[in-house]
């Protein structure tokens, strides 16, 4: 070519770049319509599929309550077989922890103890059992611990309930006994267990139950659904947003009995005095 140098073809130098290169050139990005749909598809399936997680969220929140209800009621039976069938004093109090030594759990014996520590003491169990993982109301306004103290133990017709002996013979059929304690030298204050072996109906009675409550004395007070005064029960009137810890599980409760088993009772169920009397044989007040 005399020494004449012949630049390369244009198109020859373009054919000679690697495919992919090419490929990369040519290929289709997404449009606008195409991203809003898949945006729009995602956001339909995750509608979807939230409250599916939600409701096996929340069965999985009432099995684990169901069965911290029924490590509770194995232990229920431990101390009614260490103490011939009694169960404890009567406690209306949510200490776990002896404030002289916040290491340890309080003595049971102590007034501002638990009623759960008996039970916790006679099984080896933890605070974590007396923990629902529905409970709500962690603490409250006035800083009232409730985590540990997620059940309330059923006290119906005690010293707080504000009934008269005359109430707890319609109720009770007795003036010194209720489901689970007995007047102690003349007074409620001093109210001792109860012997479970003359239990009537163990099945339908309740030990205790999903509440915010450490202790449910029903009657006038309104701690239950179950108070004898209709404006105020499950505390509508003095702590109206407390009736949701007695509903915790998709608005049900979850409630321990004196034979051991747990059960969901709605709040129509837990109107019903009798779960908490124990006396089956008298008609439902309301």
């Amino acid at each position: 070519m005399n020494g004449v140098v012949v630049p390369p073809n244009r198109l020859d130098f373009a054919d000679r770049r690697p495919a992919s290169s090419r490929a990369s050139r040519s290929r289709p990005g997404f449009t606008l319509l195409e991203v809003l749909v898949a945006t729009g598809v995602i956001c339909l399936l995750v509608a979807l599929l939230m409250p599916m997680l939600s409701l096996a969220r929340e069965h999985a929140n009432a099995a684990k309550c169901a069965a911290n209800l029924r490590n509770i009621g194995q232990a229920f039976r431990l101390y009614l077989n260490e103490n011939n069938n009694y169960t404890p004093p009567f406690k209306n109090n949510t200490t776990w922890m002896d404030p002289a030594r916040p290491t340890q759990i309080i003595n049971a014996n102590d007034p501002n103890a638990y009623w759960g520590i008996y039970y916790a003491v006679a099984a080896g169990l933890t605070k974590d059992t007396f923990t629902c993982p529905s409970n709500i109301q962690k603490n409250d306004s006035s800083g009232y611990p409730n985590q540990y103290t997620a059940y309330g133990y059923n006290g119906w017709g005690d010293i707080n309930s504000g009934l008269s002996d005359a109430d707890r013979e319609r109720f009770f059929g007795s003036t010194t006994n209720v489901a689970l304690l007995q007047k102690y030298a003349g007074a409620w204050d001093n109210a001792i267990g109860q012997n479970m072996a003359k239990a009537r109906f163990p099945t339908q009675t309740i030990v205790a139950q999903d509440a915010w409550e450490a202790c449910l004395d029903g009657g006038t007070n309104g701690d239950t659904f179950a108070s004898s005064i209709a404006s105020n029960r499950g505390q509508l009137t003095e702590y109206p947003g407390h009736d949701i810890e007695y509903l915790r599980h998709m608005n049900t409760s979850n409630a321990l009995f004196i034979d051991g088993h747990v059960e969901r009772l709605t709040k129509d169920q837990q109107t019903d005095e009798r779960y908490y009397t124990g006396n089956w044989t008298a008609a439902r007040s309301y």
